[in-house]
């Protein structure tokens, strides 16, 4: 398969990645800031210019679909559809908690079952968070995505579904821009249980090593239809008659 171009602007740091068909990096360029529509397709320039490719070489564009920053978010799409409308490169929109979790597992050493809860600032002093499930190299969603508050999350874990035995003593991984700005409030809802790791994500490696298989099957999602998901209805108002 051709090398694909991963983008994802689900949190303040852009993150764009060009992988061959396997899956390997072969470049990527990133940076931080408020908002991204002025510097995002430098950074897919530079990805493109350092893996030595152009638009014509890819065999498709990933796109991390939220939840996250909803301007991020918005963003990335339209620059993604941007480059598949005129080329005709297929178009695969991913979870960005899916590839946080993808990021999370990467972090673990060492056999065995493990609880991923991968976190993405939500504002208000909310996370957006969903769990999964690690073994044997195999991430499989555990809990759906909600927005919730940090101090929330031992509850929610078991309200979604998850027992005490689940959580107690459990291995929990968990990251994200979430946790780096809430890990003391974490931490404390889960008394019993071991943080493992708190990784920064997601990546567009992973937004684009989760796209490949739709890739690779010639699967591809509706560049009319596709549309983030931005985890809760934005603070606007319909203006009044």
């Amino acid at each position: 398969m051709k090398p694909i171009l991963s983008i994802e602007t689900s949190v303040p740091t852009a993150r764009v990645a060009v992988l061959d068909g396997d899956g390997r990096r072969l470049s990527g360029a990133d940076k931080v800031a408020e908002r991204h529509s002025s510097h995002l397709l430098r950074l897919v320039d530079e990805a493109l210019t350092a893996a030595g490719v152009g638009l014509p070489d890819l065999g498709g564009i990933a796109c991390g679909g939220g939840p996250g920053s909803f301007t991020g978010l918005r963003v990335g799409l339209s620059v993604a559809k941007g480059l598949a409308l005129p080329t005709g490169l297929p178009l695969v929109v991913v979870s960005s908690l899916a590839a946080l979790a993808v990021d999370l597992a990467a972090a673990v050493v060492g056999p065995g079952t493990r609880l991923l809860v991968a976190c993405i600032d939500a504002g208000k002093e909310q996370i957006y968070a969903q769990g999964f499930r690690h073994e044997h190299d195999l991430i499989t969603s555990a809990l759906p995505e909600a927005a919730i508050f940090p101090r929330d999350l031992g509850r929610w874990l078991i309200s979604a579904g998850l027992g005490g035995d689940d959580i107690d003593g459990a291995e929990i991984t968990v990251g994200g821009t979430g946790f780096d700005r809430y890990a003391e409030i974490l931490r404390a809802t889960l008394p019993r249980a071991r943080f493992v790791a708190a990784v920064p994500g997601p990546s567009a490696l992973s937004v684009g090593r989760l796209a490949l298989p739709r890739l690779a099957a010639g699967d591809a999602d509706d560049l009319e239809r596709a549309v983030p998901s931005y985890g809760r209805p934005p603070d606007i108002t319909k203006p009044r008659g």
